[in-house]
């Protein structure tokens, strides 16, 4: 397989990925879920506490933050129309 047909293999499975994200949280229980995740990741909240600065929670609750972020991208993905 050539690396040009190998590209658009790759960009239509992150697309067709993108979709079933956004099918999934368009439902009502979808709403509800991602309302709680933005919650319980601390999507708006920093993740370095400034009274108390550890390293290890620092990561920890980056990475709780990081899946959220990785939900919310694939749900503002744009569809291409031309497919």
């Amino acid at each position: 397989m050539e690396a040009e047909e190998q590209k658009i293999l790759n960009e239509k499975a992150v697309r067709e990925l993108c979709s079933a994200y956004k099918r999934l949280f368009q439902t009502e229980d979808g709403k509800v879920v991602f309302d709680d995740l933005e919650r319980f990741c601390g999507f708006l909240n920093t993740s370095v506490s400034e009274q108390n600065p550890n390293a290890l929670q620092t990561m920890y609750l980056e990475g709780k933050r990081r899946v959220f972020l990785r939900i919310n991208g694939m749900l503002k993905v744009k569809e291409n129309k031309n497919d």
